[in-house]
């Protein structure tokens, strides 16, 4: 099966760059996966999910404060930052404001994801091909702002797992597994897969998981990836990395 040369086309019009082949590293070395990519363009500051703007803003203002304490920018940078946490719950402690990460996504209606996954991938949910996104640099996949855009010939979001063969590499989790315990949660909640590698998989529930609901999810996915991080938060954002590292 081939990506449709239509939509080859248009992708690589609305990104501004060429379609290349890619290829997914797995326990067993890289392959073609059948899939193609492209780069994705830089974001503006307007593009950027809130939790980088604020990353940005109080990196700045730190290395401000390095290089001159009363550097008036310092006031006009700060006021910012705190209009960014509108709404966020901020914890002292030992003299310091911490807020979590989830609470600040929470606040952004794209969840992190780039603007151009949202919009490709509904413009070709029913064109007969998979959209997904990707983490190319370090940078991005520290940062879990995807770079790259990954299309896959035909619609069943799980066949990209398979084609990475996803499964646990330090818990026994085959990728047949994985794919069910995610099928039930689409079945019961709805979810829809964006990125995964062969020791991991992210997806984002499609409607806000009620709060009676969450504990039950918690504990599944725990029992399915023990090491993932924060589950609880991830869930209340709608939002989950499993991570089999």
């Amino acid at each position: 099966m081939m990506i449709p040369i239509t939509i080859d086309e248009e992708i690589s019009v609305y990104l501004g760059s060429r379609s290349k082949p890619y290829l997914i590293t797995s326990f067993d070395g890289q392959m073609d996966s059948g899939c193609v990519y492209w780069n994705l363009p830089p974001q503006s500051d307007e593009d950027k999910p809130i939790a980088v703007r604020y990353r940005e803003l109080t990196a700045r203002i730190a290395h401000l404060i390095d290089e001159n304490k009363d550097d008036p920018e310092i006031i006009f940078l700060v006021r910012k930052a705190s209009e960014l946490l509108d709404g966020v719950p901020v914890t002292r402690k030992f003299g310091i404001s911490l807020v979590d990460e989830h609470d600040i996504l929470a606040l952004d209606e794209t969840k992190g994801i780039r603007k151009e996954w949202w919009q490709l991938h509904s413009r070709y949910s029913t064109e007969g091909v998979g959209v997904f996104q990707g983490y190319c640099s370090r940078d991005a996949l520290v940062s879990r702002i995807a770079d790259i855009l990954i299309v896959m010939p035909g619609e069943d979001q799980y066949d990209f797992l398979r084609r990475n063969q996803t499964q646990g590499n330090n818990h026994p989790a085959g990728t047949s597994q994985i794919i069910l315990a995610m099928r039930r949660l689409d079945a019961e909640f709805g979810i829809s897969i964006i990125y995964a590698t062969a020791d991991s998989v992210e997806f984002l529930f499609n409607r806000p998981v009620e709060r009676e609901s969450r504990a039950k999810i918690r504990k599944r996915l725990g029992r399915l990836c023990p090491s993932a991080d924060d589950l609880a938060g991830s869930i209340r954002l709608g939002r989950v990395t499993l991570w089999w590292d």
